[in-house]
């Protein structure tokens, strides 16, 4: 359960709760700041932890144990080659992504940091609302930590049905037989 109290006023409010979000949020809070953290999301982590680095890294692991396990000589006398449906690598991602959502929920409880869900908008220098719901929230100083989405170059079609990005691959309802990766950022290696 996250921590719920909540104020008005807080030293510093971090918008997004990302790895920048969580390790502002996180500092201030050990060197004795109020601190709360606003996310759109339903769950903490950002797109880090649910589109992006650890759901890739999730999938590059478990089609790694596979590749391995077919190929090891001590194992291949257990008769057929193992193989996974996408869907089977995808249910361990979640997996791996839930184990992620509950630590850092546990990391911001421990830590005495509330958790607001919401999109802020800016009413002035040192007072946010909350989009949709009726709650201000005030702040000496504000980090704005949202995050990144995936590059799309202008010159690759993304609307052509076997392209996909690092967010709606995870949405892919088929076993392909062959990816091609482009890119070599933290999610595409």
């Amino acid at each position: 359960m996250a921590y719920r109290k909540q104020k008005e006023h807080y030293d510093i409010l971090v918008i997004g709760s990302g790895p920048a979000g969580e390790a502002a949020a996180m500092n201030a809070k050990k060197k004795g700041r109020s601190v709360a953290l606003i996310t759109a999301d339903a769950k903490v982590g950002g797109s880090c932890t649910h589109w992006a680095t650890i759901p890739s890294k999730a999938l590059r692991h478990s089609v790694k144990q596979v590749i391995a396990f077919n190929t090891n000589p001590m194992f291949r006398d257990l008769g057929d080659a193992r193989k996974l449906s996408f869907q089977q690598v995808l249910k361990h991602a979640d997996r791996v992504v839930f184990e992620q959502v509950q630590m850092r929920t546990d990391f911001y409880e421990r830590n005495r940091i509330p958790i607001i869900h919401g999109r802020a908008e800016f009413l002035d220098r040192h007072t946010i609302k909350l989009i949709g719901k009726r709650k201000k929230l005030s702040a000496d100083y504000f980090i704005i930590a949202t995050g990144s989405r995936p590059y799309h170059p202008p010159d690759v079609d993304f609307s052509h049905p076997l392209m996909f990005d690092s967010d709606s691959i995870l949405s892919l309802e088929h076993s392909p037989r062959k990816v091609t990766v482009i890119g070599a950022g933290v999610i595409g290696c």
